[in-house]
């Protein structure tokens, strides 16, 4: 029984599964929350202030904006482009929805280009990309990892267009010293379960004061502020945009949680190494490759599964993983969600269901809109049908460690 599979009815390897904490909330915590409600000053004030400049200046970067969440912080970057209807922006389909609704709300056009080995944007078919319709790349770092940035900025400058860093996952990854977020135009983040956890919010950072400016306003419906681009303006809405302020709360927590991530960060980089030195020598498992010189920071551990030789999906190894304690995901959604793969196939894009039943703006100034339905990464659907996702967090002990390990382990066996 101890080979068998607990998915067939063997025992488990892990017997009684923990809730693994995903953050340290303690009495700092509570203590700088608590000075702000009996302050009675829970809006905007002097801790968003302090937040954005501190986080800011983690990064050697001249501004920040706190925003309510990374959809925000996202959509936000792609608006201090203020680009026009029918703007294409090239990205990548393996990542959130969140990437991407800015982007469509800002009635810009996907266009989606194939991922390499780091799962992230390839720079030689972004740049295949280019038409005189784009306004910007917007690259992903997914899972903690960092893209090929230092390329895709060579090819922004070479065309005259914008680059976007969507770094939700990859708080203070690094590419040979340079941190993510920080060779873009413009970049967010989100704080919303991330290695920095508000239970929600986000970050935009950039060193252009042209895109703070509009930025800046953006993410408070372009209301003249004080201390803002249109201080001593007239009290009025200046262009369209929404309201994705922070509370001072969030932004007090942001504070003291600040000084906790490089402790959570370096822990899920930890047990990340080993889980894949003690998966290495198994040839059917492949992690997400990691170019030379990149500090991964594994919000996310993901794995490629050999299906041909194991002779499975890779939503059947995850459910055999499932059932021996460890909670893996398949794809980017959890067990029990079907899973859609690239984004170029889900039905908002598809059907497509975007503005009431008009095809705007896959259709602007075009003769023939956009058909998500014949987009194709090829590469990228290879590779990523294989994936598995394990979610990494900074309290795993040392024990568990090593049942993720024998758990993988058993499953290949079992399929092999």
């Amino acid at each position: 029984m101890i080979n068998k599979l607990a998915i067939n009815g063997g025992v488990p390897i892990v017997s009684d599964p923990q809730n693994w904490s995903t953050h340290d909330f303690d009495e700092d915590d509570i203590y700088a929350v608590s000075r702000v409600i009996r302050s009675g000053k829970i809006g905007k004030g002097e801790q968003i202030d302090a937040f954005q400049r501190e986080y800011a200046d983690r990064y050697g970067v001249k501004y920040g904006i706190a925003v309510n969440s990374g959809t925000s912080a996202i959509h936000t970057c792609v608006a201090a482009l203020n680009p026009d209807p029918g703007d294409e922006i090239i990205t990548t389909a393996w990542t959130s929805g969140g990437s991407i609704i800015g982007l469509l709300l800002q009635n810009c056009v996907p266009v989606f280009a194939d991922i390499d080995d780091t799962m992230c944007l390839d720079p030689v078919d972004v740049e295949t990309k280019i038409t005189s319709r784009t306004k910007a790349i917007l690259v992903v770092n997914l899972h903690g990892n960092i893209a090929n940035v230092r390329e895709l900025r060579k090819i922004a400058d070479k065309y005259g267009i914008y680059l976007i860093e969507d770094c939700c996952q990859s708080h203070f990854s690094e590419d040979n010293g340079i941190i993510a977020g920080t060779l873009a135009d413009i970049s967010g983040f989100s704080f919303g379960g991330k290695h920095l956890s508000l239970g929600g919010g986000g970050m935009v950072l950039t060193n252009n004061t042209a895109l703070w400016e509009r930025a800046i306003l953006f993410h408070d419906a372009a209301l003249p502020r004080k201390n803002g681009p249109a201080t001593g303006k007239p009290y009025a809405n200046y262009f369209l945009a929404p309201n994705y302020k922070i509370t001072d709360i969030m932004g007090a927590l942001g504070r003291v949680q600040l000084k906790k991530v490089d402790e959570y960060v370096n822990n899920k980089i930890r047990s990340a190494k080993t889980i894949i030195d003690g998966l290495s020598d198994i040839k059917e498992i492949t992690p997400q490759k990691v170019r030379p010189g990149v500090k991964h920071t594994y919000w996310n551990l993901k794995l490629t599964i050999d299906t041909d030789s194991l002779k499975c999906t890779a939503y059947e190894y995850a459910e055999a993983l499932e059932a021996e304690g460890i909670i893996p995901s398949y794809g980017p959604y959890p067990l029990g969600i079907p899973e859609l793969g690239p984004l170029y196939k889900h039905p908002f894009l598809t059907e497509p269901n975007l503005y009431g039943n008009s095809k705007f703006p896959l259709d602007y100034n075009r003769e023939i809109p956009i058909d998500y339905t014949k987009v194709k990464n090829t590469y990228g659907e290879r590779l990523m049908s294989g994936g598995i996702t394990i979610p990494m967090q900074p309290s795993f002990s040392e024990e568990y460690i090593g049942q993720i390990i024998d758990a993988n382990r058993k499953v290949v066996t079992a399929f092999k």
